[in-house]
């Protein structure tokens, strides 16, 4: 985050709300219209799912809803949001969106997080981000790590137009898309695989997340 969307951040204002859920959905590839659909229907129901993240209502106030959002059973975020922050998402005022479209900018001229095409991917290329659909998932099979540990992995495969590449996912991850899902890769690495080229996620810092579920439920 840069000195300026760290400073509107942090101010203490009815802005910084929508500025943090703003900044969240941006980290995970949300779309502004789900994620407002998933709080409001968190608010109501105690739970709900957008994209790669899990969504729990913690405490409800007068004019504010804590939430706890995690991703893959961990827990990466809790915030008191006003109700008013959770409306706006609906209708983002211009100024906040100039203020993304600039970060987007700087992270694209820095390079590592400018979003990619498949036909350009390289061996060795590392965080990498992309968009692709999802247009095929193999079965679930067990398999044995190094030390021993039973894992299953299925195997998606990624086109964007450009070309295609595999991509293994590993236990949780398994679910968290669907064939025919359209999904933003972020900070994967490019291996040489028994001879063919595929995405590998790191374990800690990689994610995939759905930007538009071909079921129409947002995950």
């Amino acid at each position: 985050m840069s000195v300026a969307m760290r400073s509107f951040a942090g101010k203490r204002s009815p802005d910084r709300d929508l500025v943090y859920l703003l900044l969240l959905a941006r980290k995970y590839g949300l779309q502004l219209d789900d994620l407002h659909r998933a709080l409001v229907k968190a608010r109501g129901s105690k739970e709900s799912r957008c994209g790669s993240l899990s969504i729990e209502l913690r405490q409800r106030e007068d004019k504010s809803v804590c939430f706890m959002f995690s991703r893959e059973q961990r827990s990466v975020a809790q915030a008191a949001i006003s109700e008013h922050s959770v409306a706006r998402l609906r209708q983002v005022p211009p100024e906040f969106k100039r203020l993304l479209n600039r970060e987007d900018s700087m992270s694209a001229a820095n390079g590592p997080q400018a979003e990619k095409r498949i036909g350009d991917l390289q061996v060795g290329l590392r965080h990498v981000c992309l968009r692709a659909k999802v247009t095929d998932k193999s079965e679930v099979r067990a398999v044995d790590s190094r030390n021993g540990e039973p894992l299953v992995v299925s195997v998606a495969t990624l086109s964007d137009g450009t070309g295609q590449i595999r991509l293994p996912l590993w236990n949780r991850r398994i679910h968290s898309v669907a064939k025919n899902d359209t999904v933003v890769i972020r900070d994967a690495t490019v291996r040489n695989f028994r001879g063919e080229m595929q995405l590998s996620l790191p374990w800690k810092t990689g994610s995939i997340s759905t930007v538009h579920s071909a079921s129409g439920i947002a995950r």
